[in-house]
């Protein structure tokens, strides 16, 4: 197998990460959207890489193997000061993918990136049926802090959200 290249989501990737999240939305219920119901443009998402870029708290990644975009992550900091010191993650990874060290590889960079950017405290949800995803993270160190209950209806039925965070010993 390839080598996993890890790298920034430019803002030229725009027409190709809004693809790969629709691509991602359409084989999973584990995440936020439908594939119909992400309507986000290729312009709109290149301004936001734009302003992601600039912040100096947030981070827009991709997976690449031979080329080819296969799963992202992003890191949402805030600037406002009581919550600067916090991200919230999103990850997603292309189903044919699954299990090949993708997720690690784009959780691994941005745990890595975290402290230089004044990051102490990563933190994700996590629907509670994705169990893969949930053994995955507490692999990596998040730990359970919370539920949602009833956070989403999904084809009808409720579904409890987990909230996971990693946080940086001082």
């Amino acid at each position: 197998m390839a080598a996993i290249v890890i790298r920034n989501a430019l803002p030229q990737d725009a027409v190709a990460s809004v693809a790969l999240r629709k691509a991602i939305f359409g084989e999973t219920d584990f995440l936020l959207y439908a594939p119909d119901e992400y309507v986000t443009t290729p312009e709109e998402f290149s301004a936001k890489l734009e302003r992601i870029a600039a912040s100096g708290h947030s981070r827009s990644l991709l997976a690449e193997l031979d080329g080819v975009p296969v799963g992202l992550i992003g890191a949402v900091g805030s600037s406002v000061p009581r919550l600067r010191h916090a991200a919230q993650l999103f990850v997603g990874v292309l189903r044919s993918y699954w299990g090949r060290g993708v997720a690690s590889a784009l959780l691994a960079e941005v745990m890595a990136w975290a402290p230089s950017a004044g990051i102490s405290r990563l933190e994700l949800f996590v629907m509670k049926d994705n169990l893969r995803g949930i053994a995955l993270y507490e692999r990596l160190g998040f730990h359970l802090e919370g539920a949602q209950h009833r956070a989403y209806i999904i084809n009808g039925r409720p579904v409890d959200d987990l909230l996971m965070a990693y946080v940086y010993e001082a």
